[in-house]
């Protein structure tokens, strides 16, 4: 069906929400998981205590997870099996953007094991023009070397597409994917939500109206907590540490603690000053055109499917406004940027010491805005050094790097 309205899941339904990838689906799991303590009361269930259901929609979807991340197994998934169980007839609202990476044979465990008729399955949708500069920032987040340029000729124009990053289209293939999933669920509990881009709270308002809760219980998370995108300076950046952690052969955990979640964590909260250059990762022309030729294809097929579509969803195959024609990467990475990032680093290196050593006495380091207040201490000598190595490559490469190898 296609009636383009949105109507609440039953009670003791399961609304699961397969993404996609760079759609609002952090917003999304934010405000769930700020409201799971409120829920209840509504008759609906969050199940678990993080963000979202990372860990068993990686296991389900036999999905590979981000570098330094622990590894998942069975338990993960029947955990959040058992706890949907035990939530008899409250509705459950289960997110992993993971999910869509999900094979034929693991989409069926999904429906049989959550509820099988219980279960509506919910597909938050974008253009692929908006996608594409935020996903390549976030393969760069998993340790991609590749420039902007090569990676979206790669992904758009090189057959069959896979390289460096296959896991791109697994994630955005939006039509097939939302097939996948009808074919095991049935059209008729399948809903697609193109988000609206004028309108970011608009997609919770959705959500209340499937999971029949109040108007404006769900409340997105302030500003500071906000996970935005990094900009094209601080992505350049972040591909140089890659780099220089590729050459030194450093270890995953590493990686984990000091880059993703302190490097990368701490600039995404950060808001640059009013001197820093702000320029956003631009979708050059040649890419634009093509981008929006699939997603008029990807527009098409999922009209086709008989599930219910809200939104616009011949935006999936619209040119944008604006675009790039030369989307020459930035040459200079402003010097106040660099410091703060190093801070960062420190900031995971220091996660990364108190493994590695011993308490003791600390001092304080504070980061050039202010927000940052770092403890350093006797354990964190060798985590510190390796940081401090990585970020020596941002003063000493950032300007040079232009190509790097696959």
């Amino acid at each position: 069906m296609t009636s383009g309205e949105i109507q609440p899941i039953p009670e003791g339904a399961r609304l699961v929400h397969i993404g996609f990838n760079k759609t609002g689906t952090t917003s999304i799991q934010g405000a769930l998981k700020d409201a799971r303590p409120k829920l209840p009361t509504h008759g609906v269930v969050y199940p678990g205590e993080e963000r979202y259901h990372k860990r068993a929609g990686v296991h389900i979807s036999g999905a590979v997870g981000r570098i330094g991340d622990r590894p998942v197994g069975e338990a993960d998934w029947q955990e959040l099996v058992d706890e949907t169980n035990a939530a008899g007839d409250k509705r459950v609202v289960i997110s992993s953007e993971w999910l869509c990476q999900s094979p034929e044979d693991s989409v069926r465990r999904v429906v049989e094991e959550l509820g099988g008729d219980k279960v509506h399955i919910v597909a938050t949708l974008r253009p692929l023009v908006k996608i594409l500069p935020s996903s390549w920032q976030q393969f760069l987040q998993n340790g991609l070397r590749v420039d902007y340029d090569t990676w979206l000729r790669g992904m758009l124009l090189e057959p069959p597409y896979e390289k460096p990053t296959p896991t791109f289209w697994q994630r955005h293939t939006h039509d097939a994917i939302i097939e996948r999933w009808a074919k095991i669920a049935g059209p008729d509990h399948v809903t697609a939500i193109v988000v609206d881009s004028r309108d970011h709270d608009k997609i919770l308002r959705q959500f209340e109206t499937l999971l029949a809760l109040p108007d404006g219980l769900l409340v997105a998370e302030p500003p500071e907590k906000d996970n935005r995108s990094l900009t094209w300076p601080e992505a350049e950046m972040l591909r140089v540490v890659n780099d220089a952690f590729k050459r030194k052969k450093w270890p995953e955990e590493l990686y984990r603690s000091a880059v993703r979640t302190g490097f990368v964590a701490a600039l995404a909260h950060m808001r640059p000053s009013k001197g820093d250059n702000l320029t956003k990762i631009p979708m050059p022309t040649w890419a634009a055109e093509r981008a929006s030729e699939i997603g008029a294809g990807f527009a098409k097929n999922i009209a086709g499917l008989g599930i219910n579509v809200v939104g616009d969803l011949e935006s999936l195959g619209r040119m944008p406004s604006q675009t790039d024609e030369s989307a020459t990467p930035p040459a200079v990475i402003p010097s106040q940027m660099a410091g703060d990032a190093l801070v960062a680093a420190i900031i995971g290196a220091r996660q990364a010491g108190r493994r590695e050593g011993k308490a003791g006495s600390v001092e304080a380091m504070t980061s050039s805005d202010g927000r940052h207040t770092i403890e350093l201490g006797p354990g964190t000598t060798k985590a510190l050094k390796r940081a401090q190595a990585t970020a020596q490559g941002i003063k000493y490469r950032a300007q040079s790097l232009r190509k790097s190898p696959k």
